[in-house]
């Protein structure tokens, strides 16, 4: 037996666990027999007790009928499913899963099909009835939205018949199994090319290509009002007889380097989230939004060790290798080891970079590494260090308390705020960028950071 066949058998067994249908089950309309048979017991016991026998013949014949229908065609065997995947799934994102039946009866056959999805994900509509043609197909689709990135494992698809009596529902099930990747939902891939669904960021992403931002030449237009005088083009002016200004847009072929902090301060859960999730979904949007620039991106994450790293790039493959360096990226409960990213940066980064890192600024003590990495990074790089806040720990030192222990628990988020305000004060002094904001805004303000830095050429 060859691995992958290994590998097979085992996932078998291991799904084997989760869906143990019935051969079959009853329809509505046995059901309604068997209660209009059953009834007759009470009239016939009282009035009639010698036919007494007669409503419990019914029953029985009604059970062989059943047992008839159960063995008469169509077979579940020759019905025959697929589920072609779409790619990527979206975390988030109601992504339409299709289902292919072929009926290769002569019967019209009336179907219940239900998969069985991975966990952590909402199907709906869910289990799905049609009416399948003799000898032809059909297209059922169900919605799938992952909750978690990361990777799951769809099984069998399992599926119900209803007898031509119409007395049970035959069960069948087509195999199916296969794990997949959830990505955040950022990207979808339509007719099989990569394009990015643009989130709604507040109109940020419209600045991308906004024409008049940024230092490097683009085009000439003619002047109007509320254009900058300092972009006068004087020689075409002087040449065409009136006002030509010049048209900007944002340098391209920088290079924005992003490191995720992975460690334990990013295992904090927020609305369901961990903030290395927001982290991760933030890190795509600047990709996004980089690449779309012109510029050259990379990743990295860090905790005791370089967990992942894909290098700065422009190619237009990169948003997906990024994307496949971060779906499946955990933290660990460690201490990140920030002088790893400031060797990894120093010997792999040769120009000028944007290091944006992801983080948290708990305690001093596990920023310190954070404070000496982004002093390091200056003057060569310019460290943008985007911080995610804790909402409910501002509400807690905001809120009057009522008891001694609300007391208690606001004299400590107070001193948690007042040591992350000397941390921001820090960064600051060392003469990084800081953006310091709860986790659910993070994405459009390191964005809007971004487009800054580039439109008043900083960088």
């Amino acid at each position: 037996m060859s691995a992958s066949q290994r590998q097979s058998e085992d996932f078998s067994k291991k799904r084997g666990n989760r869906i143990r249908p019935l051969p079959f089950f009853f329809s509505t309309r046995f059901f309604v027999l068997l209660a209009g048979a059953t009834a007759l017991l009470v009239p016939a016991y009282r009035f009639l007790p010698e036919t007494i026998f007669l409503p419990l013949a019914l029953d029985g014949l009604l059970l062989l009928a059943a047992a008839v229908d159960y063995f008469m065609d169509p077979s579940p065997r020759r019905i025959a499913m697929e589920r072609p995947l779409p790619y990527p799934l979206a975390v988030g994102y109601p992504n339409e899963i299709v289902i292919e039946v072929s009926n290769r009866t002569g019967q019209i056959v009336k179907a219940i099909v239900k998969d069985d999805v991975p966990n952590r994900c909402l199907a709906e509509p869910f289990p799905v009835e049609s009416v399948v043609p003799p000898g032809s197909g059909t297209r059922l689709s169900y919605r799938l939205t992952p909750r978690e990135r990361g990777t799951g494992e769809f099984g069998d698809i399992h599926f119900w018949i209803r007898g031509p009596l119409g007395l049970v529902w035959k069960q069948g099930s087509a195999e199916a199994a296969r794990t997949v990747k959830f990505y955040p939902g950022l990207a979808l891939i339509r007719d099989r090319r990569l394009t990015v669904r643009k989130p709604d960021v507040g109109g940020a992403l419209r600045l991308l290509r906004r024409p008049g931002v940024g230092t490097e030449f683009d085009s000439l237009k003619e002047y109007s009002v509320g254009d900058d005088s300092r972009l006068i083009h004087w020689s075409t002016t002087a040449r065409k007889g009136k006002l030509i200004v010049r048209r900007n847009r944002m340098e391209r072929s920088q290079t924005v380097f992003v490191v995720l902090d992975a460690g334990r301060m990013m295992t904090a859960r927020i609305r369901g989230k961990t903030k290395l999730d927001y982290s991760v979904e933030a890190a795509l949007l600047i990709a996004y939004a980089g690449l779309e620039l012109g510029d050259r991106v990379g990743v990295m994450a860090v905790g005791q060790d370089v967990m992942r790293f894909q290098p700065p790039s422009n190619a237009a493959a990169q948003f997906g290798r990024i994307m496949e360096a971060t779906y499946d990226l955990e933290p660990r409960l460690e201490q990140p080891r920030f002088h790893l990213a400031l060797q990894v940066i120093a010997g792999r980064l040769k120009r000028r970079a944007l290091v944006i890192v992801f983080t948290d600024l708990i305690d001093e003590r596990a920023s310190e590494g954070l404070l000496r990495y982004t002093a390091a990074l200056r003057p060569r790089h310019l460290p943008l260090v985007a911080a995610l806040s804790d909402t409910d720990l501002a509400e807690v030192a905001d809120t009057a308390p009522e008891t001694t222990h609300d007391l208690y628990r606001q004299g400590v988020a107070a001193g948690i705020l007042a040591r992350r305000e000397r941390l921001v004060a820090g960064l600051t002094s060392r003469g990084a960028l800081v953006v310091d904001t709860p986790p659910e805004n993070i994405s459009i303000e390191v964005l809007q950071r971004y487009l800054d830095i580039k439109s008043r050429n900083i960088l």
